[in-house]
């Protein structure tokens, strides 16, 4: 597939009155996920409900939390061999409170996101993962330590602010990504500063 297929500009952002997508990082992934599809269209499972809000979908919905999905239970479960996996900013939540409680990002299982990203990337045949950096501090490390051995890229949020009738923004697109230790998530924009978008092992 040809990699343009990754670098989004400024008129293609995506925006949606749900979640008011201009807002934050949706603007970005909900767009590459689009075109990730469009490309792939046969066996297709998404592991947490995002796009079933974006747009009308015909492939099952892993999340045990969420009305839209047409599968009501966690990954850890299910076999997603020889499956396309996209799943847009849910990794990072696995083994927190999030879902559970009213306390946000606390992460009462370390380990928890890590083993369920290498279950997807060991089990699938193809997958488009996104995570943004900043929001759960082990699976962090885990990626700095390993993004050699990822096939990944990366947006940057350059600049944030809000007008009187929508927010504008700007990312820069990184066609690889060395590091990711400089980025913080809330810092110095609102909400992800960084997303990685990761699309297998190298």
């Amino acid at each position: 597939m040809n990699k343009n297929w990754r670098i989004v500009h400024p008129d293609d952002y995506f925006h949606h009155p749900y979640s008011q997508t201009w807002l934050s990082e949706r603007e970005i992934e909900i767009e590459i996920a689009r075109r990730w599809m469009e490309a792939n269209s046969q066996d297709i499972i998404e592991v947490g409900a995002v796009m079933p809000y974006y747009a009308e979908i015909n492939h099952e919905v892993i999340d045990p939390y969420d009305p839209k999905a047409t599968i009501s239970d966690f990954m850890e479960n299910h076999d997603l061999t020889m499956m396309r996996v996209l799943s847009i900013s849910t990794i990072e939540h696995i083994g927190t409170t999030d879902y559970v409680e009213l306390e946000r990002q606390n992460v009462v299982d370390e380990n928890a996101a890590i083993q369920a990203l290498i279950q997807l990337l060991d089990q699938c045949d193809e997958c488009l993962v996104s995570i943004p950096i900043g929001y759960n501090p082990y699976l962090d490390r885990w990626l700095e330590s390993n993004l050699d051995k990822l096939n990944c890229f990366g947006y940057e949020k350059v600049m944030w602010f809000p007008t009187a009738t929508r927010t504008k923004s700007l990312w820069n697109y990184y066609e690889s990504v060395s590091t990711i230790s400089p980025h913080s998530y809330n810092s110095p924009f609102p909400l992800a500063n960084f997303v990685l978008f990761i699309e297998g092992w190298k």
